[in-house]
């Protein structure tokens, strides 16, 4: 009886001796287990980042290598957007101009001019031209197709960010009145403002590129949406030049600088 009492405990000593060699090896599988969940899990998570940040999709570079007048309507209605401390400012275009490059006697490229200032209108198509006019205020343009052509964005329709863009915009005004939403960036200097975009910040840039401004998809402006117009501000350059219709935007749109009323009578 004692032999038998004797022999179960060994058996007994013996198989938790065995199961307790046997728990590294269980752990290990378990810690395998889990990290290779974990490791799926960050990898499908990183996936979905890289999904979600593709949507809507930015703008590329086959987008703006177009013709100049091409690119002028195809911007309106693109969603122009700018990321400020994490927080995204956007706006649809609604309102472009046309400058023809070295044929056009109203663009600062006319006759193959460069210059310091103008080097962004020779860059590769995408790049963002921003100039200053009147010392103070500061004007956005994109470059195309063309030599030393680029579209002038005039306007756009506020959509995210508009308490921002009125801070932004009042940093520059005098007046404590409180402005219309349609009139926050209701030219090119006003939107420059209110997207907080500088000569300093983003000349040369790339919208397809840059982390910090850039255009995202949106549907077509129908043709017959599409008022063509005289540019403004021309006063001083030939009429060749000036009484071209190579400024655009949306009709019936509240958001744009001016309204063309004999253009919008012969749509």
């Amino acid at each position: 009886m004692h032999r038998s009492i004797a022999l179960n405990m060994k058996r007994h000593i013996g198989k938790t001796a065995k199961e307790t060699n046997n728990v590294p090896k269980k752990c290990a599988r378990i810690c395998t287990t889990v990290m290779d969940a974990t490791v799926q899990s960050d990898k499908s998570e990183q996936e979905t980042n890289i999904k979600e940040s593709q949507t809507p999709l930015r703008l590329g570079s086959n987008f703006y290598n177009q013709d100049c007048i091409s690119l002028a309507k195809a911007l309106l209605g693109k969603i122009l957007v700018r990321l400020v401390d994490g927080v995204r400012i956007t706006g649809r275009i609604v309102e472009t101009e046309a400058y023809l490059g070295v044929k056009d006697s109203a663009c600062h490229s006319y006759k193959r001019r460069k210059t310091h200032r103008n080097q962004a209108m020779f860059m590769m198509p995408g790049s963002l031209y921003v100039y200053i006019i009147y010392g103070m205020y500061h004007c956005m343009n994109i470059s195309c197709k063309g030599e030393g052509s680029v579209v002038l964005l005039r306007a756009v329709e506020p959509l995210e960010g508009e308490n921002m863009m009125r801070k932004f915009r009042s940093e520059r005004r005098k007046s404590s009145k409180e402005l219309k939403t349609n009139a926050l960036c209701s030219g090119p200097g006003k939107l420059s403002d209110a997207l907080k975009v500088t000569k300093e910040l983003f000349d040369k840039d790339s919208l397809i590129l840059n982390p910090a401004i850039w255009l995202e998809d949106a549907p077509l402006i129908p043709p017959e949406d599409i008022v063509s117009c005289t540019r403004i501000g021309l006063d001083n350059v030939p009429a060749e030049s000036r009484d071209k219709l190579q400024r655009y935007y949306v009709l019936g749109n509240r958001f744009i600088s001016k309204r063309d009323k004999v253009a919008e009578a012969a749509l």
